[in-house]
């Protein structure tokens, strides 16, 4: 089954020899502000419905639709410490200036300045949100995890917040071994509702590249079954222009919360749903425009007016020099079917986009197995969507999607207990890719909603370091591979006979690991997604990714 529907409103990677990396550094300064203005509506909303049969790959199609603008240009990225606003290399700093670090390939970086010169999800330096949940689970420990990626060398790790306009530490310092981690408890900072939260972000900091993660609540927690958790992306990585995926949730609101690494940060939002007023963010309706002015480690949250209205389509964006951070998320939602869960993840800013990606399913829970959804947004007008997968996969259009800019076609696929339902999608532009677990009505009341951003091809990598949380059922790890690719997990090669075909040459396995580090490698680049379930509950985040500029002129 499918729906299509609309909504208004050169960095390089562990993969490849290059080192044209730009951006600014922080002006690290005290203060915050959260001013708002508004401008008229740029856009009209629109909607349409449109139908389509499928076959061995699919179902039939809906679609329904709203749409909007934004703009933006070239992405940068941020460092820690006291500094001030400039470019990352000084290429021209004289003869005696030590040249960038080159990026080599499949190799975890051992210093700040190799993970800031060749970005990924490893990196020195990241602003961890604590989102809003249920009320319930609001109360319950929220935590970020940290793992030392280092083969050999320790990590030390703090974790401060902003108090009083200064930054104090709040945990640590702690130092993690080689291939250890560390999960930092910290206390209630979610903002309630539309607002901006001074001081309203962690900021996470090591002297060596970590990976970092955050889990809301950190774990199982009796009398609330409301759980996810996101990777957290390293400053480095950020961009200045972003795209909202998300899920349409009931019985509670849809809200997409932005964090500023740099002080004097204007974010503008160009809103797909009606936005609910609340302190420095100003009531709007579909295609208004407003603005809010944050600092280093200030948060805004803007949160939908009603539930089952979805902040899809909607355009967040800064300026080079202040690059920001965007999550999207719900306090509790179903997914096509009771129970309602918590659902959050950090979305990729659109200069990561790609064109190609392997639609991994979360992992079945029945036999045979429930149907996984699937979002696919386009960022361009006239954007073509094709698709390849085995035949006993279900619920996948029967010909090629046409897409134009804030559409996006929702997709319940489905399979067999061999072939569950993984297939590859392929676009002439950039797209984006989210996953849903279903609610555990569907599954026997193991799992609830989660969800994931899954990455494109072209942002696989050789190696992961990768966190599996404490305290779970079952926890599993979502590979990716090029057909016969060799693939170890902490050195032991996985079973060939893991591997299902997903089509066009590549193959996915879901293999259960126990609670801590993982150190997956592919004999070529891979992907990664870390999925865990218990009764009524689950989490979902991506392992890692590559966060090279793929998308280096995108069409705001």
């Amino acid at each position: 089954m499918a729906r299509r529907s609309a909504h208004s409103p050169v960095p390089c990677t562990l993969l490849v020899l290059a080192l044209a990396c730009n951006g600014g550094d922080t002006d690290e300064s005290t203060g915050a502000s959260g001013t708002a203005s508004t401008a008229g509506s740029t856009s009209t909303g629109t909607t349409a419905t449109s139908s389509g049969a499928s076959s061995g790959q699919g179902g039939s199609t809906a679609a329904t639709a709203t749409s909007g603008t934004a703009t933006s240009t070239s992405a940068t990225d941020t460092t820690g410490g006291t500094t001030t606003t400039g470019p990352k290399f000084d290429l021209g700093g004289g003869p005696d200036a030590p040249p960038p670090p080159a990026c080599t390939t499949g190799k975890i970086p051992a210093t700040c300045a190799e993970a800031e010169a060749c970005p990924t999800s490893v990196g020195c330096r990241f602003y961890a949100v604590d989102l809003d949940q249920l009320d319930g689970g609001d109360d319950h420990p929220y935590a970020v995890a940290v793992s030392n990626v280092q083969s050999s060398s320790d990590v030390v790790v703090s974790v401060e917040q902003k108090m009083g306009g200064a930054w104090q530490v709040v945990a640590g310092p702690v130092t993690i071994p080689a291939l250890d981690l560390h999960v930092f408890e910290l206390p209630d900072l979610h903002q309630e509702g539309s607002g901006m939260k001074a001081g309203g972000a962690y900021r996470v900091t090591a002297d060596a590249p970590v990976a970092a993660y955050q889990m809301n609540p950190l774990n199982i927690q009796a009398g609330i079954a409301s759980s996810d958790a996101t990777m957290l992306y390293p400053v480095t990585t950020w961009d200045d222009i972003y795209h909202v995926v998300g899920w349409e949730p009931y019985p509670h609101t849809a809200y997409v919360t932005v964090a500023a690494a740099v002080d004097g940060t204007t974010v503008q939002f160009e809103t797909a749903a009606p936005v609910t007023a609340g302190p420095g963010v100003p009531a709007s309706m579909p295609g208004d425009v407003f603005t809010v002015d944050l600092d280093e480690g200030d948060v805004v949250e803007i949160m939908t007016q009603t539930n089952g209205v979805t902040f899809t389509g909607t355009r967040i964006s800064s300026d080079p020099d202040h690059p920001i951070a965007v999550f999207s998320g719900a306090e509790c939602t179903f997914v096509l079917a009771y129970s309602c869960d918590h659902v959050e993840t950090q979305l990729s800013g659109l200069r990561l986009w790609g064109k190609q990606f392997v639609a991994a399913r979360v992992p079945p829970r029945t036999t045979p197995p429930e149907t996984s959804v699937f979002q696919i947004y386009a960022s361009e007008d006239g954007t073509t969507v094709t698709f390849d997968a085995p035949p006993e996969v279900t619920g996948l259009p029967a010909a090629p999607a046409a897409l134009d800019a804030g559409e996006v076609l929702t997709l319940e696929v489905g399979g067999t207990a061999a072939v569950p339902g993984d297939f590859v999608v392929t676009a002439d532009k950039p797209i984006a890719i989210a996953n849903y677990m279903t609610g555990s009505s569907l599954a026997g009341s193991i799992g609830d909603p989660a969800m994931v951003q899954l990455p494109p091809v072209e942002q696989f990598l050789p190696r992961y370091v990768v966190l599996v949380p404490p305290s779970w059922n079952d926890d599993r790890l979502v590979l990716v591979r090029p057909a016969d690719t060799g693939v170890t997990v902490d050195g032991t090669p996985v079973d060939p006979a893991a591997f299902v075909t997903a089509g066009a040459g590549f193959e996915v396995a879901r293999i259960q690991v126990t609670d801590g580090v993982h150190v997956v490698e592919g004999d070529a680049p891979v992907g990664v997604v870390v999925v865990g379930v218990t009764s009524v509950d689950s989490y979902a985040y991506l392992g890692g990714v590559g966060a090279e500029v793929i998308n280096p002129t995108p069409e705001g």
